[in-house]
């Protein structure tokens, strides 16, 4: 018997500097998630970030 193959999106690993204030609000958006019972990790906000700022800043404003 074989076994199906799974495609899991390739993930890049990298290293965050913040300071006191900006770990702050990540931790409390973090808890305010699990909070609402929707499942995340810090991984997962600072994506969710990433494409926010990229629809703000580029997305958005090829449309202008």
């Amino acid at each position: 018997m074989r076994t199906k193959e799974i495609d899991t999106p390739k993930k890049a690993k990298t290293t965050v500097y913040m300071n006191l204030e900006e770990e702050t609000l990540l931790n409390e958006l973090f808890i305010k998630r699990l909070r609402e019972r929707k499942k995340t990790d810090k991984s997962a906000l600072f994506c969710e970030g990433i494409r926010l700022l990229y629809d703000k800043e580029i997305a958005l404003s090829d449309h202008q």
